[in-house]
């Protein structure tokens, strides 16, 4: 078993730049009929989200946002910080970057990327999302933009990937209520896209530190 209380920003460095299990990973989170594949009659849009990683109390933290519950797409819901790729954006970092500045208030600058994860796609709103890992440079001054998100929650990594934190709660869909997979922790539940995102890093972690065990 992984111990993620000790684990440092070189292991992530270092398990980002292994192989990553895509749908193997994201379909443990997924939830149960979720197509993972673009259709091949659909043209997507593309988006992309950063996880941001940085040190708090002497542990490894990132932080999600939930979304304000008056947006047209995924309200209340609980997701790292991004968006839609735009005309003017370099890339799809350049929009995970941009996103997370507007956001919650990082400045591009004060971020490293150290790795990215799998492409996945949305079949709600026929959205690829590109997940970047991003290490905060500077002291935390966390400015939201209150349009677009309501509150800020910050995670130590080795709670987040606690083995109790996996679970089976009941979420809306279509204004009925679905049992779906997902990170239950503090009360909040952190399902569809956003877990299956963080059921890839947790895997690449694990699979870094088995290999590693091994040598």
């Amino acid at each position: 078993m992984v111990n993620f209380n000790k684990i440092t920003i070189q292991d992530i460095r270092s398990a980002l730049l292994e192989e990553l299990p895509d749908p193997e990973a994201h379909a443990v989170m997924s939830p149960r009929g979720r197509q993972l594949e673009v259709p091949k009659n659909q043209k997507p849009q593309h988006s992309a989200v950063l996880i941001p990683l940085f040190h708090h109390s002497n542990k490894i933290n990132t932080c999600l946002t939930r979304r304000n519950h008056l947006l047209k797409k995924h309200p209340g819901q609980i997701s790292f910080p991004g968006g839609r790729y735009e005309a003017h954006d370099i890339n799809t970092q350049n929009t995970a970057l941009r996103e997370t500045h507007e956001e919650i208030g990082i400045k591009p600058e004060n971020v490293e990327i150290i790795g990215q994860l799998s492409d996945l796609y949305i079949p709600v709103s026929n959205f690829i999302i590109t997940p970047y890992v991003g290490l905060i440079k500077k002291e935390l001054n966390f400015r939201i933009d209150r349009n677009e998100v309501t509150e800020i929650i910050q995670i130590p990594l080795s709670d987040l990937f606690h083995h109790e934190t996996h679970s089976l709660q009941p979420v809306e869909i279509t204004e009925k209520k679905v049992n779906v997979p997902c990170y239950f922790i503090n009360g909040n539940i952190i399902w569809g896209a956003t877990s299956m995102i963080l059921a890839e890093l947790e895997a690449i972690l694990k699979k870094h530190y088995s290999h590693r065990a091994k040598r």
